[in-house]
């Protein structure tokens, strides 16, 4: 079978119990290696080149050196980020997420968790490796009232 077509053929072979199983051990990998704080490892292996990113109250975001770019300046903030995943639902061209995810702040001398409740979409099509857009919808601003106590304590 030409290379053009193995995903193709794959996509046809595979039920919905099977795709729906195959996103969530991708998402499980993808969550793994974000909540690791190093995007010159995630965004090449996760993200399309073109991949188009959309964070509230941020501009979207074209291509690896802009993602990553982003994904440093908030990591610096950090100590660490756990997912958990919540509800998953996967159509042809695109996984749909619910997800928990908690915080520390980096400097925090109390090391308070902040939870915040997400939903992302992932333009991840059946069958590939590498999203081609990634938008996400969450309140990030009990983690930016944290992080502004935590300025404020002087750490």
């Amino acid at each position: 079978m030409p290379p053009c077509c193995s995903n193709a053929s794959a996509q046809l072979n595979m039920n919905t119990a099977e795709i729906k199983k195959s996103a969530i051990e991708w998402l499980q990998q993808y969550h793994a290696a974000g909540d690791a704080l190093n995007p010159d490892v995630s965004v090449p292996k996760f993200y399309t080149p073109d991949c188009v990113m959309r964070f509230p109250g941020q501009p979207p975001l074209e291509g690896h050196d802009a993602i990553k770019g982003f994904f440093k300046k908030q990591f610096s903030l950090l100590d660490s980020m756990t997912h958990t995943i919540g509800h998953v639902d996967v159509v042809s061209d695109r996984i749909y997420q619910e997800a928990k995810i908690e915080y520390v702040v980096k400097g925090d001398p109390e090391q308070k968790v902040i939870k915040i409740d997400g939903l992302a979409v992932f333009g991840r099509r059946v069958g590939e490796d590498q999203m081609s857009f990634f938008t996400v919808f969450l309140d990030p601003r009990p983690l930016l009232e944290r992080k502004q106590m935590v300025a404020a304590m002087g750490n």
